[in-house]
């Protein structure tokens, strides 16, 4: 259809409810003195959906022994594009151990800090935690993923000229050890 000379009234504005995610097009032409101008075009993009879901990946491992892993991730969104994305870690302790195994960066943070993949987490004691990751798109939808981690002890740890330490419990000996060989 092309445009036709036939005024609509002297709107300034107009409300459109319900439409459906997709490109629409506007298209101006103004009446003056009894004269049409040229014709102005708009586009207005609706995007209602969130972004894909995607993975978390936990490096080393979603259980490690490393107190700052490395976690990566990444969305799509088709109408908009992906603007940014948020985190969030969650303690998931008790109070008591919270309270005895105080996290700083933990208790100052806001609900969600804008990060970017590759993220490095701030160390962190032992014990489990949720990863929140929230992946917003250009129009303002979001998607949330959440990952657990388990920060946990190790099993055997070489203690110099000591020996080996067993579970942070004992420290066996050298001597003990190539004497049971």
């Amino acid at each position: 259809d092309s445009l036709d000379n036939i005024s609509e009234g002297q709107k300034t504005s107009v409300v459109y409810n319900n439409l459906s995610d997709g490109v629409y097009y506007f298209h101006i032409k103004e009446l003056r003195d009894g004269l049409w101008g040229g014709i102005t075009h708009f586009s207005i993009q609706i995007d209602t959906t969130p972004p894909a879901e995607f993975p978390i990946e936990i490096i080393p491992s979603a259980r490690t022994t490393r107190k700052q892993p490395v976690v990566q991730f990444e969305s799509t969104d088709v109408r908009s594009g992906i603007d940014h994305y948020e985190l969030k870690i969650v303690p998931l302790t008790t109070k008591k151990e919270f309270e005895a195994t105080t996290i700083d960066f933990l208790q100052d943070q806001p609900l969600f800090v804008e990060a970017e993949s590759t993220y490095v987490i701030p160390p962190l004691k032992f014990g489990k935690y949720d990863i929140m990751i929230r992946a917003y798109d250009k129009a303002g939808n979001y998607r949330d993923v959440t990952r657990r981690l388990a920060i946990v002890h190790t099993v055997f740890k070489f203690v110099g000229e000591e020996g080996f330490e067993i579970k942070n419990i004992i420290v066996i000996s050298w001597i003990w050890f190539w004497v049971g060989s």
